[in-house]
């Protein structure tokens, strides 16, 4: 569904004032774009994710940021995305407003959906012109994480890893997950 005004675009407070929208929307270039729900593979697995970056933080240092599931990412007055997962370092707090991160978070990662041309093409575009440092890709199907890294304008892809992998991260010090541990969870199958 797209809701525009005669040629008006809407923007990021406007649609913060909507109260009537069932189900998942971003805000692409001022037209609302209805979000599929997503499959129970890709909950298990951004929902592991998010409770391993968590449990992470809680034991070594909760001042180093914050981990956020469906949380909106305002990228510009007619741009607001829902990414699968954010990451957004404690000196950077204060993007973080309510039910709203205000601007490029540290981190953003998107598990593949049917529309693989919106979160490879698209979203990958749309992140890169807002200055998200860091975005990672997660495919389900083939078992990965694509860990693309911000240089001047365009990202560049700092690794494919897979399940034999381990997942380390500027963006959190200290931080080293197994990806045997993501995608080979007993609960996700």
């Amino acid at each position: 569904m797209t809701t525009t005004r005669r040629g008006a675009k809407m923007t990021v407070a406007e649609y913060m004032a909507i109260d009537t929208l069932e189900g998942l929307w971003e805000l692409c270039d001022g037209e609302l774009y209805e979000m599929p729900p997503p499959n129970v593979d890709h909950q298990d697995l951004i929902g592991s994710l998010y409770w391993l970056i968590r449990a992470y933080l809680l034991t070594t240092n909760p001042r180093l940021g914050k981990v956020m599931q469906g949380v909106g990412v305002a990228l510009s007055e007619f741009r607001m995305f829902i990414p699968d997962l954010t990451y957004v370092r404690a000196e950077r707090a204060h993007l973080v407003r309510g039910n709203l991160i205000a601007g490029a978070p540290d981190l953003v990662v998107e598990v593949l959906s049917l529309n693989r041309r919106r979160d490879l093409v698209m979203k990958r575009g749309w992140y890169a012109d807002a200055g998200v440092p860091e975005y990672w890709i997660m495919d389900p199907v083939n078992e990965t994480i694509t860990m693309l890294e911000l240089s001047g304008s365009d990202y560049v892809e700092r690794a494919v890893l897979t399940r034999r992998d381990t997942l380390t991260t500027p963006a959190i010090p200290g931080f080293a997950l197994p990806l045997e541990q993501l995608f080979g969870d007993p609960m996700r199958h």
